[in-house]
């Protein structure tokens, strides 16, 4: 029929806009997201293994197994350090046998309870110092081992660049993922790095320590989303 036009077709969604572009992007996003929390478990249990761990010289597990050393030490030297940022920090020296003086930061009792010359019991995990005790009163050591921080310098960029990824999209089809990606993904590893860094020094019992980790996960999805949404 002449001048018979049809009826006007709804212009195609475009494809990153659609739901199984969604998909696709959270199921690129997520794998990377789940492999930064399993290494972050990971380093974890390996920070707080040794509480599990053998006393050396009593039956082990097996021949490889690793064990808990205790020692003696003689703190060096005492003193405090207090800033408006940090508040009121208390510091030990403490010597090990014949090995070199190391600084450490204690809490206010133990402090309290040494002096210079004091002899103080040690617990060695993988040769270094994971707690002090003197006198019924015993501390962790505010301090990680090389293999501690590679895990989590592993696991910080996944958790951070999966979730960019899972919520705001894939660079090759999203033209505007360039103008504020790094900025986020920048301000995403910072926060997770924080957070991986507090979580492994305090080991807290692992379903707590767990649970933290996803609830900040479930709050930073959508709040990348939202600056996405205010930068765009």
């Amino acid at each position: 029929m002449d001048g018979w036009a049809g009826t006007p077709s709804k212009p195609k969604r475009r494809w990153r806009d659609s739901r199984t572009a969604r998909t696709l992007i959270v199921l690129a996003g997520l794998p990377l997201v789940v492999l930064g929390f399993v290494l972050f478990v990971g380093t974890y249990e390996e920070r707080g293994a040794y509480r599990t761990a053998p006393v050396c010289g009593t039956p082990a597990p097996g021949p490889d197994a690793d064990c808990l050393l205790l020692e003696s030490g003689q703190v060096t030297r005492k003193w405090v350090s207090s800033s408006v940022e940090d508040g009121t920090s208390y510091y030990l020296n403490i010597a090990r046998g014949e090995g070199a003086t190391q600084k450490y930061m204690v809490d206010e009792p133990l402090y309290r309870h040494v002096e210079a010359g004091t002899a103080v019991d040690l617990k060695i995990w993988k040769d270094m110092v994971v707690r002090i005790a003197h006198d019924g009163h015993e501390v962790s050591t505010l301090a990680l081992s090389w293999r501690n921080w590679l895990g989590l310098a592993e696991a910080v960029p996944l958790i951070a660049v999966g979730t960019v990824v899972t919520t705001y999209g894939l660079p090759g089809r999203n033209p505007e993922f360039w103008d504020s990606s790094l900025l986020l993904t920048m301000g995403m590893v910072l926060v997770t790095a924080i957070g991986a860094v507090v979580l492994t020094l305090v080991q807290w019992p692992f379903p707590v320590t767990l649970g933290l980790a996803v609830a900040a996960w479930l709050i930073a999805a959508p709040t990348v989303r939202y600056l996405h949404t205010s930068f765009s």
